[in-house]
């Protein structure tokens, strides 16, 4: 059970190449386990994570071990049944597993580590799609602001236009109104000179009418 519990607990932090429970009684090694990773980073999170932790009201130092080949460090007379130091054994006493209950755990692990990797991206997925929206949103404001900006613009310049046209309009008026008041000045006074012309051939030609009768 003890076994389980550790591979399992270890397990969550990668993939595991070998997991050693020492049946040592020796003070130097007594309630040792050995936890070879394949990775050196989840060796390290295992380490940071595990560090001061407790199991069975026993708090757990965590460091990494010089030992780096456990079947060298292991004592041959334990795995065949016949080291005569027992506990004391300055080798390693690593308790017996069944290699498939050690495939078993390992494939709990693995499917473990795949639901927890599905759901840290479903997450990642859902705040990315909330990123994207916001992006959408503002995309479309600004979409919307531009379009209300040139809008904006259009009206502006459609204002500037009319104004133009009604201020050319207004002066094209008031010349065509100076210019016909011209004209008529110019029309009268031409009736003004001519008609004392005409009174005085009038009186002229009544004048000699008496001197030939």
């Amino acid at each position: 059970m003890f076994f389980e519990n550790m591979y399992e607990e270890m397990g969550k932090f990668g993939r595991i190449d070998c997991l050693c429970v020492c049946d040592n009684l020796g003070d130097h090694m007594i309630g040792h386990v050995y936890c070879k990773f394949e990775d050196e980073e989840e060796a390290a999170d295992a380490l940071n994570i595990m560090s001061g932790r407790y199991y069975d009201g026993k708090q757990m130092e965590v460091e990494y071990s010089p030992v780096t080949d456990f079947r060298e460090a292991r004592c041959r007379d334990f795995d065949e049944g016949s080291c005569a130091r027992g506990g004391f054994c300055n080798f390693m006493h690593i308790k017996p597993v069944p290699n498939c209950l050690i495939r078993s755990l390992a494939e709990d692990c693995d499917y473990e580590r795949r639901k927890e990797e599905d759901k840290r991206r479903g997450t990642r997925d859902r705040e990315d799609r909330g990123r994207d929206r916001d992006r959408d949103s503002r995309r479309k404001k600004r979409k919307s602001s531009h379009r209300d900006s040139g809008r904006d613009r259009d009206r502006d310049h459609d204002r500037s236009r009319d104004r133009r046209r009604e201020r050319k309009r207004s002066r094209r008026d008031r010349s065509y109104s100076s210019s016909r008041s011209r004209s008529r000045s110019r029309s009268a006074s031409r009736s003004a000179s001519q008609s004392p012309a005409a009174r005085r051939d009038g009186e002229s030609g009544g004048g000699g009418g008496v001197d030939k009768n």
